[in-house]
């Protein structure tokens, strides 16, 4: 049994089955986070599963690395680890330094600070000639303006150092440009408090639709598991709906995806590590959108694992430890398997969410998630934060998983509190 050292987490999506698939292998760990309500929902008394299968939770300042590392210095020599890990895209630089300071194993690759910054990974893709949008990388009003009209309308706005689709933004012309602008750098910290570059990254847009590749790199050899697709909704925002797995493409362009994904990362001197490659499939080929050296979020992992019996949660924590994972295929009697989320239309009072009796009713429903949103206020579809709920469907004989999950959430109905109709006099 080995002793894993996890530094914060997600709270929903891999958030909630990673910690469990530690137990699952025989494995404890200690968590360390700066805020344990965090992980509490206030409308619920569940215990979050990152709080419910630890050994032991630490609190302290994640963000303050040089006094954590003191801090976890001592506690290593108590507690004694075996390898550092987080679920979450914001520690993976600390995790990297924590391992480092305390000489430890983890899941991430020596260049994973750089990975990590989407303005760099665009540099290093440019330097090893690969194909590339044309971009720019600026700070101030006067640099950005300039750089937008040097590349054109409309193109693509993105902070460098978030995740989850968050302040990713089409813009039209300048004046949307400026909204966007003006509005990270109102954000100057980053939702788990830490402080954020001041870096705009402007990129051409790209037609087309959007695949991710899952890769897993053990002492520089990649192994490709496969290609996911991607539905967005919420334009001119990008909020991610829908995946399934695999992908419908055709061998060729398979083919090219997966060569293109294999030098990007030799590019930004990807090591070690799963990875999550998002590719938008141009009219003039495919093109990096960006590298997240970590498992894919929103249930990818699960989707491989029905249907490929390949676990990369359980690469990730084996990977933590410093050892090879296990990627050799298995007959699950799934030949795809796809997740559609619930994305509210808009922002308001709920009153709430009809149709769910269907789904257990429904054979190619695998299972199913949604929140207890009666009385709530609903959040606006601005980003991934504002899920409502899930459903991830399977087919057994051909790529139609999709279909079923989105035929599925079709069935569901949510009603705001300013759509009921006042009885009649």
């Amino acid at each position: 049994m080995a002793h894993l050292l996890m530094i914060e987490s997600w709270v929903g999506g891999t958030g909630r089955i990673f910690p469990p698939a530690i137990a699952r292998l025989g494995h404890r760990y200690t968590f360390v986070t700066r805020n344990r309500g965090h992980y509490q929902d206030p409308r619920s008394r569940e215990i979050h599963p990152v709080i419910e299968h630890a050994d032991n939770v630490l609190s302290f300042d994640t963000n303050d690395v040089p006094a954590l590392v003191e801090f976890l210095r001592a506690q290593h020599e108590a507690l004694e680890f075996d390898g550092v890990v987080t679920i979450c895209d914001y520690y993976i630089g600390t995790v990297a330094e924590v391992a480092q300071a305390l000489n430890l194993p983890q899941a991430f690759s020596d260049n994973v600070v750089m990975e990590r910054r989407k303005d760099l990974v665009r540099e290093a893709i440019e330097r090893a000639f690969l194909p590339n949008p044309k971009f720019a990388v600026a700070g101030e009003w006067e640099a950005v303006r300039r750089e937008a009209e040097r590349i054109g309308y409309p193109l693509i706005v993105k902070p460098t150092d978030l995740a989850s689709s968050a302040f990713v933004k089409l813009v039209r012309d300048e004046a949307q440009l400026r909204e966007s602008f003006d509005a990270l750098a109102a954000f100057p910290r980053n939702f788990r408090e830490q402080e954020r570059v001041p870096l705009l990254l402007l990129e051409e847009y790209m037609d087309g639709e959007e695949v991710s590749v899952e890769a897993c790199t053990y002492r520089g050899q990649t192994t490709v598991i496969g290609i996911t697709d991607k539905s967005v909704t919420g334009f001119p925002y990008f909020i991610e709906d829908g995946h399934m797995f695999p992908a419908r493409l055709e061998p060729k362009l398979a083919q090219e995806v997966e060569a293109l994904v294999r030098g990007a990362l030799a590019a930004v001197g990807h090591d070690h590590g799963l990875s999550h490659t998002e590719v938008k499939l141009t009219s003039k080929g495919p093109r990096i959108v960006e590298i997240n050296p970590r498992p894919g979020g929103n249930y990818i992992a699960e989707l491989i694992q029905r249907v490929t019996g390949i676990d990369l949660l359980d690469a990730q924590i084996e990977l933590a430890l410093g050892r090879e994972p296990d990627l050799r295929r298995r007959d699950t009697g799934v030949a795809s398997a796809a997740i559609r989320f619930l994305v509210p239309p808009r922002a308001g009072r709920a009153l709430a969410l009809d149709g769910a009796a269907a789904l257990d009713a429904d054979p190619r429903v695998a299972r199913y998630s949604l929140a207890a949103v009666a009385g709530t206020d609903v959040s606006a579809p601005i980003d991934n934060a504002c899920y409502l709920g899930h459903v991830v469907a399977t087919d057994p004989d051909g790529p139609h998983a999709r279909a079923h999950a989105e035929r599925a959430v079709a069935g569901l109905t949510l009603r705001y509190a300013d759509e009921a109709v006042a009885p009649a006099a």
